[in-house]
């Protein structure tokens, strides 16, 4: 069995991360072949770039014919996109189904807020998009509703991690702090992209009171992105660049995360969040916004706090309970986003199909 995994976007994230982690779980009979705009894995045979900036009207327009193309060419059984914009989905699907592709899945793994323009579009086109598609996925109830007007028969299939691979390691951890010298020192850290959605600005801002209160306190930026230069600059602008150390992108953040001491997340908005499942699987606080879907919560080291208020965040920072991290993992297994369970309900999926 041929299956195209389509994932839109320019960064090696949490998707991206979940598709490939799948890839190495699933049955040697199922084969992946990835379209994808991730530079990081042009050397590979089975991946795909396009080529095309999909950010401009013209971008759009070659990504489209060219996949046209690739899929006359290419014989797969099954399209599985890979996105929580309706647009984009609802154009995969189509040419999909021009090309003669007979099983299509529809996969989010965000939420998104639409303008009222969009959301129009996306009520119009709905019935037309959920006769191309056969499956419905979602990674949790909030991501739903970025693709899906009518919910019914909506698959809910978790983000799985490779729990393995997060459990805490006290040597590692050993080991990161000293490499990055904050041996003594209280461990802030975030991991996302320097993006919009992240919210690095309120992060900074926070960190900024944390550090005034607390002369041990730093703060780890894991991660790359269109707004890392502007996080930079407002970094130096306050005076504490010597306590944020950007690490930029990392393929081992299942390592990094043993050198934290507290996690934050204030995302604008998330379809999950898998990084905050994979902080508690730590054994990590995890202090998230409100944005945050709930279904993230599987352990008593989640704190949501409900707006941006630096001050209640303070407040719930300071009233975290800190528990031994080592059996921390039992919880990610028990709430069911172990990757090896999630790849046996997708590959059940997959042969239903085909």
């Amino acid at each position: 069995m041929k299956v195209l995994q389509i994932i839109d976007g320019f960064n090696y994230g949490g998707i991206t991360k979940l598709i490939t982690d799948i890839d190495n779980n699933i049955s040697n009979d199922i084969k992946f072949d990835y379209i994808t705009q991730v530079h990081i894995f042009n050397n590979k045979d089975n991946v795909y770039n396009l080529n095309s900036d999909r950010r401009s009207i013209k971008g759009k327009i070659v990504y489209n014919y060219r996949l046209y193309k690739h899929l006359k060419k290419n014989k797969y059984d099954i399209i599985h996109i890979n996105s929580a914009i309706f647009l984009f989905s609802f154009q995969v699907a189509l040419i999909a189904k021009l090309c003669g592709i007979k099983h299509i899945i529809a996969h989010s793994h965000n939420t998104i807020n639409y303008n009222k323009l969009r959301r129009v579009i996306m009520k119009i086109l709905s019935p037309l998009y959920l006769k191309l598609i056969d499956i419905k996925l979602t990674c949790s109830l909030a991501a739903t509703k970025s693709l899906y007007t009518n919910t019914d028969n909506v698959i809910l299939l978790k983000n799985g991690i490779a729990i393995d691979k997060y459990k805490y390691n006290k040597s590692i951890r050993n080991k990161y702090r000293k490499e990055l010298n904050i041996e003594d020192k209280k461990v802030y850290g975030h991991v996302g992209r320097f993006s919009k959605q992240k919210n690095h600005e309120f992060l900074i801002d926070l960190f900024n009171e944390i550090q005034k209160k607390d002369d041990k306190a730093v703060l780890l930026l894991v991660g790359s992105g269109e707004l890392e230069d502007a996080i930079r600059n407002k970094v130096k602008l306050l005076n504490i660049d010597d306590k944020v150390i950007f690490l930029g992108f990392r393929d081992n953040i299942n390592e990094i995360l043993n050198a934290f001491d507290v996690f934050l997340f204030p995302s604008l908005y998330e379809g999950l969040g898998i990084v905050a499942i994979e902080a508690q699987t730590n054994g990590l606080p995890v202090v998230v916004s409100n944005n945050v879907p709930s279904d993230a919560n599987i352990s008593n080291n989640f704190y949501k706090v409900d707006n941006y208020d630096i001050i209640k965040w303070m407040n719930t920072i300071n009233n975290i309970k800190y528990y031994k991290r080592e059996n921390a993992y039992k919880d990610t297994i028990n709430n069911g986003y172990d990757i090896k369970d999630i790849t046996k309900e997708l590959e059940k999926i997959y042969r239903g199909l085909v």
